[in-house]
């Protein structure tokens, strides 16, 4: 490996990434992507501690590059507007949430979808408003928000919109549900959303089917656990900050 240069290496007590510091966070992932990938690879090789287990795989990329510094904009952002705590780094889940999301940046190159609900989750975790008991429920959500695809996270959100359209429940069959989703969608293809059906009941996202034949559904809430709901309210608040152009 080719030796990083002394001058692209930071000189202040070498502290490379300071991810507990919150205003120099923000303003590292601020930085042209360059810059951060100097700061990562020197400190990779000068065995700097604190760093993030991606390393300098985040310069990989300027998809990669372009959602680390949108992500940096918005917690700087945020902390100036008073929406999250400005000392989040030091709360109990805040410093670990922030080292997930990099780690998923880095790691999966995340579509819109995913990228927009990781965010969403990161940032109801970090609300200055949040108690310790919301804390923990919204950090247990990005937890489940990283294994689920973009169309998973798509069912949920038509699945969200039909349920305050029709408060008086939905479909109670399960091809009814397929079939009404579907069409909400768009596509039409029930079997493209009875293909991601059973990661959503794993993940107790929407209820399980019903009689010996599997063939009902839940009509409360079309199909969504209290669990599922509370992510589409996260992520609803979130867009409503309008941060993700």
């Amino acid at each position: 490996m080719k030796k990083i240069k002394k001058s692209l290496i930071p000189s202040e007590k070498l502290e490379i990434v300071p991810f507990r510091d919150s205003k120099s966070l923000a303003q590292f992932l601020e930085q042209p992507k360059i810059k951060i990938a100097e700061a990562i690879t020197g400190g990779l090789e000068l065995g700097v501690n604190g760093l993030i287990t991606a390393g300098a795989r985040i310069v990989q990329g300027a998809i990669k590059g372009n959602l680390m510094k949108q992500f940096g904009r918005e917690i700087n952002t945020l902390v100036e507007k008073g929406k999250i705590k400005e000392d989040y780094a030091e709360t109990k889940y805040g410093f670990q949430t922030l080292k997930e999301i990099l780690e998923f940046i880095d790691s999966e190159s995340p579509d819109e979808e995913r990228f927009l609900a990781v965010k969403a989750m990161f940032f109801a975790v970090n609300a200055v408003d949040v108690n310790e008991g919301e804390e923990l429920i919204n950090y247990q959500l990005l937890q489940i928000v990283k294994k689920l695809s973009g169309f998973q996270l798509l069912i949920l959100k038509v699945a969200s919109e039909a349920r305050k359209a029709h408060p008086g429940g939905g479909p109670a069959s399960a091809g009814g549900w397929l079939s009404d989703i579907a069409n909400r969608m768009g596509h039409k293809l029930s079997s493209l959303v009875e293909h991601d059906e059973g990661v959503l009941m794993e993940y107790k996202l929407i209820s399980g089917r019903r009689h010996s034949d599997r063939s009902g559904v839940a009509e409360h809430n079309f199909r969504l656990t209290d669990l599922a709901i509370k992510l589409c309210e996260n992520l609803e608040h979130y867009e409503t900050l309008g941060l993700g152009e």
